[in-house]
């Protein structure tokens, strides 16, 4: 498409795109400059017959359907074969309709130039005194004294009968001025025709002819003005629905996150982009999209098609600034709202910076999208300047409504004497930092890893397989084993481990373990090859996953995740509430620290090994070690010598540990500010709505120096009178169905094992109690903010708490 340089103005507030384009829209000037422009050429509907017309010089190359003479009966055939020009004044009759008085009028005088003849030169006439004399074109205009010439517009010139003819007075005369000489067979009279002309210029019919004619030429123009503004304004109407659909596939694909361009989008090609290809489909059953992609078929030149890349990133923005504009609206208006900023590099190896705002607004906690920049410096200082810049060009004033901040463990996010949110809380003590919940749970995960010899060796043993059969080959058996073992089931394929994110690991160990006899399969069938590499890598891995320490193992850690991840789904969700997250973060400690559990991971080592018919279905039995016993030492320093024992002790126990204590150091920061807030969670309320106690003496002491606008009285009595009737309010039907009553999302499909077989009542417990959320939004929409004013401002501060930046990072993974 070639690039438009129109204009466009947007009407936000109707969506409504308006081109400016001068060839469409116009203006009165322009309308009167066209009709003025005697060159320009016109069409005309005479009712089912298009005649076009030529200029007022007579230009001979023109198509003319005689049939149209045919309908008025005052024109005869041979009129209509010896035309040379369409408005020769001698073939023109002299009683003709409405129609071609209109018709003749738009064509004006036959007055062609020497230029236009075939011989560059008027016919000449021999007198008596052997002098030729001709018509000349000077005749055209009359000289005026002291004035400039104008133009005979009545003078009209014969070239069939080399005669002048008033053209007047022949369409707009009254019965006497038909009977003059110029009007009914014209005059060649070259010897004294300036005279014969100015005598009929000073007729009393004439005169009146030419007033006609003007009456008649005005309605007319007015008439065609009016029918070019009706047709300018369809045209607009048309510009518009053409744009509000083209508005509608960019927000369609914008949404699906797909790409607008494509490699090839000429005419000829068969897949333009998934943009133009819309376009195209939506053509078929748009009638007016249709028309206007047939036209720009139709022309080559230049013209304005809102197609091209230019109009669609002219789009794009208008858009991005109407939801931008939104978004702060919505934030100003909440007045309270955190923020959660995250940087990586990108391909060109620019440093890119985006901001998260997350609020409440009408009941709803929101995370949205403020901006996303590229960052010069990727320190401390250089990460608050870009903050400062984009909080200053939106006028969000973070040194007032700012009340937390969420970054990853980054050096630069969270250091103590030059990172960004130490730079933020020297000038605003109310912005409280919240290291990312994920984050954490992604490093207790890492630490629990790292806690065993045998969980190590594990985790490293998996890497080699992963790498081994990676190989093109060797995956193209992995997937003709499974075909043939399981033919109704999905086809899994070994994936890569990830740097960042733990919860990969889970899904490769639940592909072994899922896939394990097509794996077994597949690694005997390749141990049958003539290459020698792969038939020594091929014995070590066979021999590694059939033990049975790889086997407990892997179900152990196949527990694990299936807690640690479905945790994590839920600790990355945009609407979940500070409390409710660090609830979930102690459910699913309690489910992983359980002592009672390693028989049953025995037991069903067992069972599996024993499915798979591997031939080590237990521990394998070890020499013991024999220790002399000195004199003083205790029994309990003996060696241990059952490997059960062993594995148990040395293996189950310290990771249960290392769960255990890398949970409480990790999230310890968090507990601290929940200390503050505690009073608000459903359980508090609920223990306060059935028992008559009185609420402790420091209660809420340390909220209001968070939130200072908080009156401290009057929220101790606002909670006492909600907590009572805690349940009647929010037992309604009609509240919307929150995050806490819906399971989390995975995008991978091979997350069956989220849901572990020994998944406790209490983890569905929690999800089917009330939230924050709902109780924010009774408090928000129900008339209740003006009666608990202040407990509804302590709520909001507990919803604009964020739990994670794993939207930043979302937002990163959509460009």
């Amino acid at each position: 498409m070639a690039d438009e340089k129109n204009e466009l103005n947007v009407d936000l507030e109707n969506n409504l795109i308006t081109s400016i384009n001068p060839e469409v829209t116009g203006n009165s000037s322009s309308f009167d400059q066209n009709m003025a422009d005697e060159k320009n050429e016109m069409n005309i509907d005479l009712g089912n017959d298009l005649v076009t017309y030529v200029n007022s010089e007579g230009d001979v190359n023109f198509d003319y359907d005689y049939n149209t003479f045919k309908n008025d009966s005052a024109v005869s055939e041979d009129h209509i074969k010896s035309f040379a020009f369409k408005n020769d004044p001698a073939r023109i009759p002299n009683s003709v309709s409405v129609t071609f008085q209109s018709y003749f009028v738009e064509l004006g005088p036959c007055q062609p130039t020497s230029y236009n003849l075939p011989n560059k030169e008027f016919p000449k006439t021999y007198y008596s005194n052997d002098k030729f004399r001709s018509f000349h074109e000077s005749y055209y205009f009359k000289q005026v004294e002291n004035q400039p010439p104008c133009k005979r517009w009545w003078l009209s010139y014969s070239l069939s009968e080399n005669k002048i003819f008033c053209i007047s007075c022949k369409l707009f005369g009254l019965p006497k001025a038909k009977k003059q000489n110029l009007v009914s067979s014209g005059s060649c009279y070259w010897k004294n025709i300036l005279r014969v002309i100015r005598n009929h210029e000073n007729f009393l019919e004439h005169l009146e002819s030419e007033i006609n004619r003007n009456l008649f030429t005005k309605r007319l123009k007015l008439d065609l003005r009016i029918e070019i503004i009706h047709s300018a304004n369809r045209k607009v109407a048309e510009n518009r629905e053409i744009v509000r659909t083209i508005i509608d596939v960019l927000v369609f694909i914008s949404r699906q996150n797909i790409a607008l361009r494509g490699h090839n989008e000429k005419h000829l090609s068969l897949n333009k982009s998934n943009f133009l290809e819309l376009i195209s489909l939506l053509g078929d059953y748009h009638p007016t999209l249709e028309n206007h992609l047939n036209t720009i078929k139709l022309k080559d030149h230049n013209r304005l098609t809102f197609l091209s890349n230019s109009s669609q990133n002219a789009l794009l923005n208008i858009l991005k600034e109407q939801i931008r504009a939104k978004i702060l609206d919505d934030i100003k208006h909440s007045q309270m709202f955190s923020v959660i900023i995250d940087t990586t590099t990108d391909i060109s190896n620019l440093e890119r910076f985006t901001l998260i705002a997350h609020y409440v607004y009408k009941g709803f906690i929101q995370e949205r999208l403020v901006a996303l920049i590229t960052a010069s410096d990727g320190t401390g200082k250089g990460l608050f300047q870009e903050f400062c810049n984009i909080t200053d060009k939106y006028n969000l004033n973070w040194r007032s409504h700012l009340y937390a901040q969420a970054y990853d463990g980054a050096a630069s996010m969270q250091g103590q004497y030059s990172g960004l949110k130490t730079l933020i809380q020297q000038q605003n003590h109310k912005a409280i930092y919240i290291w990312c919940f994920a984050h954490l749970l992604n490093l207790v995960v890492i630490d629990t890893a790292d806690s065993s010899l045998l969980i190590r060796q594990f985790f490293g043993d998996l890497q080699g397989i992963i790498a081994f059969m990676r190989a093109r080959k060797r995956t193209a058996k992995f997937v003709d084993c499974q075909k043939k073992l399981q033919p109704t089931k999905r086809i899994q394929k070994i994936k890569l481990f990830s740097n960042t994110r733990w919860t990969s690991r889970g899904r490769v160990i639940n592909v072994v373990y899922s896939k394990f006899k097509a794996l077994t399969m597949c690694l005997c069938n390749l141990s049958k090859f003539d290459n020698r590499t792969t038939a020594s890598g091929v014995n070590s891995y066979l021999k590694i996953i059939t033990t049975f320490n790889f086997v407990l193992t892997m179900i152990l850690l196949k527990r694990i995740f299936a807690i640690t991840t479905q945790l994590s789904n839920y600790l990355q969700s945009k609407s979940l509430d500070f409390i409710e997250a660090l609830r979930l973060v102690d459910v699913s400690e309690k489910q992983l620290i359980c002592d009672s559990e390693f028989e049953k991971i025995v037991n069903e080592a067992k069972y599996f090994t024993k499915e798979n018919q591997l031939t080590e279905v237990y521990f394998k039995d070890s020499r013991q070690c024999v220790k002399k016993k000195l004199p003083g030492e205790e029994t309990a320093d003996e060696v241990i010598s059952s490997p059960f024992i062993k594995y148990r002790c040395e293996t189950y126990f310290k990771v249960l540990d290392k769960v255990n204590t890398s949970i409480q150091s990790r999230f310890s920061g968090a507990r601290d500010i929940l200390k503050d807030l505690n009073l608000l969670s459903p359980e508090r309320l609920e223990y306060y709505s059935k028992n008559n106690k009185p609420l402790p003496k420091d209660s809420f002491s340390k909220l209001t120096s968070w939130v200072p606008c908080i009156n401290l009285d009057q929220i101790k009595n606002e909670y006492t009178v909600f907590s009572k009737s805690y349940k009647e309010v929010i037992s309604g039907d009609d509240i919307p169905l929150m995050l806490h009553q819906e399971s989390p999302s995975e995008p991978n499909s091979e997350s069956e094992y989220l849901t572990s077989d020994d998944e406790t009542e209490q983890n569905k417990s929690v999800k089917e109690e009330i939230g924050i959320d709902k109780i924010l939004y009774i408090l928000s929409t129900y008339d209740l903010q003006a009666a608990f004013p202040n407990l509804h401002i302590t709520f909001k501060a507990l919803g604009t708490l964020p739990v994670s930046s794993s939207s930043a990072e979302r937002s990163f993974s959509k460009v």
